[in-house]
């Protein structure tokens, strides 16, 4: 466990797998999650010999959760500044979700540090649906009770397929948000607001020139395919594939396919 110093507030990450070297996988959390969130994929990328980094953004659990109004670009500025104090130069970015939209602005922003992008469940627009969808989360978070939000939101993340077959992984993830600190509700609220306010990146999606790799769970109610196809038309050179009965949980549905894709994709453009 590491806490460091970043534009004045402190970021926790974890380095893992290969040490040496000044280059990384760096994976970037969904709204909701931490860097246990990869826990899934980070073994398959150790095994692979990779510089692993992680990190959560602030407002974050693990990370201080400073009074303010987050941006995309606060936690782009964050992540460079880790990267420079951690000495890596280039980065392989697999992300999801909000972490998505943190990943397309660093690599539109610093496209000089990125070798690839790995965009999964992706939205660089926020469309009438997904406001729906986080304005209705924000309410719920009024109650104070986050189990109760945390079983009400189910149906929207998850697909079917998954909850069929998982409840006891479910009733663990329950469990662990009852160990919640005060202060992630609302922290977790204003990420939320971040996300409805600030995703609007697709006119600048052209700048991007690295190799980018697109994936979409085909039962996505929070970032459905039409999304994806909004970020892939902009970027024509993108990879694009649907993952058949997933929903919007795709790291954590299908590991194994995502591992499969993403580090085919990233050994290709080594």
């Amino acid at each position: 466990m590491a806490q460091i110093q970043v534009n004045g507030i402190n970021i926790y990450y974890e380095l893992k797998g290969k040490q040496e070297g000044k280059e990384a996988v760096i994976f970037l959390n969904g709204v909701m999650s931490t860097v246990a969130g990869w826990a899934l994929q980070v073994p398959v990328f150790e095994k692979a010999a990779f510089k692993i980094l992680l990190h959560d953004f602030r407002g974050q659990l693990l990370s201080e959760k400073p009074q303010q109004d987050y941006t995309f670009s606060m936690h782009v500025q964050d992540t460079k500044s880790l990267l420079d104090q951690l000495g890596i130069e280039k980065v392989h970015i697999i992300c999801t979700s909000y972490g998505s939209v943190v990943g397309m602005r660093f690599t539109i922003d610093f496209p000089e540090y990125v070798k690839s992008i790995t965009m999964i469940d992706a939205l660089s627009e926020a469309d009438g649906n997904f406001r729906r969808i986080i304005t209705n989360w924000q309410e719920l978070l009024k109650d104070g009770d986050m189990l109760k939000f945390f079983r009400a939101i189910v149906p929207t993340i998850y697909s079917n397929f998954f909850l069929e077959n998982n409840e006891k992984a479910l009733r663990e993830r329950e469990q662990l948000l009852k160990s919640l600190p005060k202060d992630f509700m609302e922290a977790f609220s204003r990420l939320l607001t971040n996300a409805v306010q600030n995703t609007n990146y697709t006119g600048e999606l052209t700048k991007i020139k690295c190799p980018v790799f697109l994936a979409c769970g085909e039962l996505d109610l929070l970032t459905p395919i039409k999304l994806s196809q909004v970020i892939k038309k902009q970027i024509p050179h993108a990879e694009f594939v649907i993952i058949p009965e997933c929903g919007h949980t795709t790291v954590y549905e299908k590991p194994d396919v995502v591992n499969s894709l993403a580090l085919g994709f990233i050994i290709k453009n080594i």
